[in-house]
Parts: structure tokens; C-alpha cells; sequence
């Protein structure tokens, strides 16, 4: 259901019409936005792992949601974990967005996995993007990593399971 922007009364009297349309249609229109969200919630007997350069998805099937939308805005979030065979390898995140990468160069975020001294450890990872001005109609909405060409990171999914979601605000 559309918005109908709402009417500037002059002097002429109110009709049920009226009131569906500027009231209860409106409304609904507002509470269809606050319901609209999708979200994955990722399992598997395997890990996932990527050695590439260049942002590719981290689960082309799994990690990918698709929201169709009224325009405007949506927040999109991601936690889950990620290990790095390398000690002190970056490994980077991003968000594409109808498979056009939403940040440029190195993306959202970047984790040193291993720094300490430490590999092979799970690193807690946390991200929430604000994705604006998006036109009305079906999106889809991917996550993407990269690491270093000598490291291999990775995402253990069986007993650890992370979440993808998409909201329009």
C-alpha cells in the first residue's frame, strides 16, 4: 500500500473515503514498513573460508536475503564469527547491495584476527549498516569478505551460527 500525502481540508465535510484514505490506509502503509525486515540465520556441517583478494560472498545462498521494499531506508546487520590461519592478516567485510558493493575500497570493517600472537581463534564480529535512499522494489542484500592473498579466514557455522537481517525503516 502507497502513502497518499495528506490533504489540507478546507470547509468541505469529512466522508469515509476521507478518513480510509488519509487515516487507516496511511497507517497501515506506516506499520507495513515496521514489519518489513528478512533475516538468515546461517547453519552447515562445514566452515566457511575464503583466501581471495577481492570482496566475493561469504555464502552466495546462505548469507544473501532479499527485502522488496517502499523506498527509503534499511538498516542491515550481521554478527557471527571469523578466524585467520595468519597470525596478524587482516581479513575485511562488506555489504553489497543488488550485487554492487556499498563501500568502497576495503568496506565496512576490518579485523586483525590473531594479533596477539594468537591464530586459528574465533573473533567475535558485530556490524550494523545504514543503507539510504534506496528506491521502492525488491532488493538483495549480500555479505562479502576478503583476506590477504598468504591468509585463508574463516566461519564456523555448525555450532556457531551466525545472523543476517535486513530492516526497512
Amino acid at each position: 500500500m502507497a502513502w497518499t500525502s495528506p490533504k489540507t481540508w478546507a470547509s468541505e465535510p469529512l466522508t469515509s473515503s476521507d478518513l480510509n484514505t488519509y487515516v487507516r490506509d496511511n497507517q497501515d502503509h506506516l506499520k507495513d514498513r515496521l514489519d518489513n525486515s528478512a533475516s538468515a540465520i546461517v547453519t552447515g556441517n562445514s566452515t566457511l573460508s575464503t583466501r581471495s583478494e577481492a570482496f566475493v560472498d561469504i555464502d552466495s545462498e546462505k548469507l544473501s536475503i532479499s527485502l522488496t521494499t517502499h523506498g527509503g531506508d534499511v538498516l542491515v546487520g550481521f554478527t557471527g564469527t571469523v578466524k585467520s590461519v595468519v597470525v596478524s592478516r587482516p581479513v575485511f567485510f562488506n555489504l553489497a547491495v543488488d550485487g554492487v558493493l556499498y563501500f568502497a575500497d576495503d568496506g565496512i570493517m576490518q579485523t586483525v584476527v590473531g594479533a596477539d600472537g594468537y591464530r586459528n581463534q574465533s573473533v567475535p564480529l558485530c556490524l550494523v549498516v545504514l543503507v539510504t535512499d534506496l528506491d521502492a522494489g525488491a532488493h538483495t542484500f549480500k555479505m562479502r569478505w576478503k583476506t590477504h592473498r598468504t591468509n585463508t579466514a574463516s566461519m564456523e557455522i555448525t555450532s556457531l551460527h551466525p545472523q543476517f537481517w535486513a530492516k526497512e525503516i
